[in-house]
């Protein structure tokens, strides 16, 4: 999706690896603050947040990470390199086309924008819900022990079928947004997702007549299979060893209530950045995906603030295909 101002100039429509799915918000601005989903998501849970930033006045970009938006066997060819890549690569075209980027980022696509921020030079870090320890309140007690212990001991030939599936509250607090994504996840659409994992010649996306579609393009998947949960570990490893190397202004958003992913993360990335400006900003009434839940205005007001985003930009937007 383009959403953009009238007569705004489409710089971004040349961005390295572009995606249909990304989003785009234009105003002409000399700033961008580009946006990154967390991994199984989708660049929907950052359109509240692009939204609300570009009304105060800068270009906006939410990138779709590699392998989403598709099906889960798309997911399982792509790894934390391929994603600390792709991140890396829009970060250096937004740098030779804008005087002012930021870079946030949503659960492990805050660890990619910290990654990010050591190779490509940004004007700020907006770090939402990091996530190095499982150990928010919906979490099993020594999640972090147990996961250790189920990646040594599965074959890694195996990894793709077992699986973790997403419930409830799934990281919202909301009980509208709850009853809409436990819509979309439904047993069915689980468990053809799962089938298509290890069963080439089945399509989550057109199972039979009367199937229903799957969900990725818009609410992400709703399984996490054990292989990604590996990429994931071995990203936050690669992240935890070059946080002394972050030394853009940095602010921290967590929800104290973290269903996933405590107030612990926040904690740890304040104290291992290099940055001399960076803060922490702990929110209430809300779980692990801030920028959909009942703080997510909140989550904006914060960032146009630490960004430091003008406001003198036009309401009326138009949108494009």
């Amino acid at each position: 999706m383009i959403m953009k101002t009238l007569n705004g100039h489409d710089r971004l429509s040349e961005m390295t690896d572009r995606r249909s799915t990304d989003l785009i918000i234009q105003n002409d601005s000399n700033a961008l603050v580009y946006l990154i989903h967390g991994v199984t998501g989708t660049p929907v849970e950052m359109r509240y947040l692009a939204r609300g930033l570009a009304r105060r006045g800068g270009d906006v970009y939410a990138t779709t990470l590699p392998g989403h938006c598709t099906s889960l066997r798309e997911l399982l060819k792509t790894n934390e390199q391929q994603w600390c890549e792709h991140v890396g690569k829009q970060l250096a075209y937004a740098r030779e086309h804008y005087e002012h980027v930021y870079v946030a980022g949503l659960s492990a696509g805050a660890l990619l924008a910290l990654e990010a921020s050591t190779r490509v030079a940004v004007d700020g870090v907006g770090v939402l819900s990091p996530t190095f320890f499982y150990d928010g309140w919906n979490m099993p007690r020594h999640g972090d022990a147990i996961l250790s212990t189920v990646l040594k001991l599965v074959p890694e030939c195996l990894q793709h079928v077992v699986f973790h599936i997403d419930g409830p509250p799934y990281g919202v607090k909301d009980s509208m947004i709850q009853a809409h994504i436990r819509a979309s996840y439904t047993p069915k659409s689980v468990f053809h997702e799962w089938v298509s994992l290890w069963w080439e010649g089945h399509s989550s996306e057109a199972v039979g007549n009367g199937a229903d579609p799957s969900p990725a393009a818009s609410k992400g998947y709703p399984l996490f299979p054990l292989r990604t949960l590996r990429d994931l570990d071995r990203l936050m490893n690669r992240v935890r060893s070059c946080l002394e190397k972050v030394s853009a202004p940095t602010l921290i958003l967590q929800a104290t209530n973290d269903d996933m992913t405590g107030p612990r993360n926040a904690q740890f990335v304040y104290d291992e950045i290099a940055s001399t400006q960076k803060q922490i900003v702990l929110l209430n009434d809300c779980y692990h995906v801030i920028t959909v839940d009942r703080q997510r205005q909140a989550v904006v007001t914060h960032l146009k603030e630490f960004f430091k985003l003008s406001t003198s930009v036009p309401e009326a937007i138009q949108v494009a295909s």
